[in-house]
């Protein structure tokens, strides 16, 4: 999981005076953001990512796989079917 920090993210402004001194480019904007959790993979090297998957739909899935389980066992047949 990424660490998400709360803590306002500050950015230079180049070419900007600042109105009190008057001093050039030392000025930086700060956007105060409160992220909204979200976690999720990413690879470093290629940038690919995937959100966690919704824990509803893993528990439907579940339910399905275990509902196939239990119909095989009444019928006596058992066994994984792949797809080539």
């Amino acid at each position: 999981m990424r660490y998400q920090s709360t803590r306002p993210k500050r950015q230079f402004l180049s070419g900007v005076r600042c109105p009190k001194c008057q001093t050039m480019d030392a000025v930086v904007q700060i956007n105060i953001v409160t992220p909204e959790p979200d976690e999720y993979i990413e690879c470093t090297l290629c940038g690919h990512s995937e959100h966690r998957p919704d824990p509803d739909a893993i528990s439907a899935k579940n339910h399905l796989e275990d509902q196939l389980i239990r119909d095989a066992m009444h019928t006596g047949t058992s066994g994984t079917v792949k797809f080539k």
